[in-house]
């Protein structure tokens, strides 16, 4: 895909400076206005293209897209069903995959009842490289992370995560998957860490079985479980997810949780 000359690009510097602004960091130094450049030039270069993370509900899993140039978007809704409005979140969000190893994906979360956590972009990668594959048996690291540029004066938010995949193949459709790792997240000078884990089991073409558990204090840290519908082009496009969320801090924060997603072709490899 050909970026440079690209019309989008020249807007680079008028969004450099209304994300600074909205951010709050019109009077930071020089590096500080670099990272929003970079920042801004990776959502660009999302636009252009797609827009998330393939996961499971709250955290990534080790899937990849199908190949460099395909994407995914979805669009997700956390709802309280004890009329807390302060964690009913509606989330685009969506991923490309860049290279053989690395996806990115952009996020845009929408929830202004949520002083702690009010609406903002959440700029994502994820890495994964394979440790062993024997048989039915594949065993993954996924390093990654997730930056999240408020839309106020809210400080920018990063958090850092590993895990491990154990995957075993039980036929074409048919599989069954453990993650395990941890994450770190560091937000105006606090630093928590905390354990992140995961199991998947696809019984057939259109039907799976997830749960993950988000260690620590926020949003989204909990045990959410629930399943994962397959709609469309047997059993290979649009997930429809439905899961509840047992909040780690209140019962009070428990909600449901519904995503539905759809994976395409953004653009075609150059031929060598």
């Amino acid at each position: 895909m050909k970026l440079w000359g690209h019309p989008v690009l020249h807007l680079q510097f008028f969004l450099v400076k209304f994300i600074s602004c909205l951010c709050g960091f019109t009077n930071q130094s020089p590096i500080s206005f670099m990272k929003i450049q970079i920042s801004t030039c990776l959502l660009l270069l999302l636009t252009m293209t797609a827009y998330a993370q393939i996961s499971f509900f709250n955290m990534p899993n080790p899937d990849m897209l199908q190949d460099v140039g395909h994407a995914y978007v979805e669009y997700d809704r956390y709802q309280s069903m004890k009329g807390e409005g302060s964690v009913n979140t509606s989330v685009l969000r969506g991923s490309v995959q860049a290279t053989k190893f690395l996806e990115l994906g952009a996020n845009g979360w929408f929830n202004s009842d949520n002083p702690a956590d009010p609406n903002r972009i959440v700029l994502a990668t994820k890495w994964k490289l394979n440790l062993m594959h024997k048989g039915n048996l594949t065993l993954t690291v996924s390093p990654g992370s997730w930056t999240s540029i408020y839309f106020n004066k809210t400080p920018t938010k990063n958090i850092l995560y590993n895990f491990v995949g154990l995957s075993h193949e039980e036929g074409p459709q048919s599989y069954t998957r453990v993650m395990f790792g941890g994450y770190g997240k560091f937000q105006d000078g606090r630093q928590q860490y905390g354990m992140i884990a995961g199991v998947e089991h696809r019984f057939n073409d259109y039907i799976e079985f997830v749960a993950d558990y988000f260690q620590g204090s926020g949003e989204g840290f909990g045990l959410a479980t629930g399943i994962v519908f397959y709609a469309m082009d047997k059993g290979h496009n649009m997930p429809v997810y439905f899961a509840y969320q047992f909040d780690n801090d209140t019962r009070r924060n428990d909600l449901v949780l519904m995503q539905v997603g759809y994976f395409f072709r953004a653009w075609k490899r150059a031929k060598r």
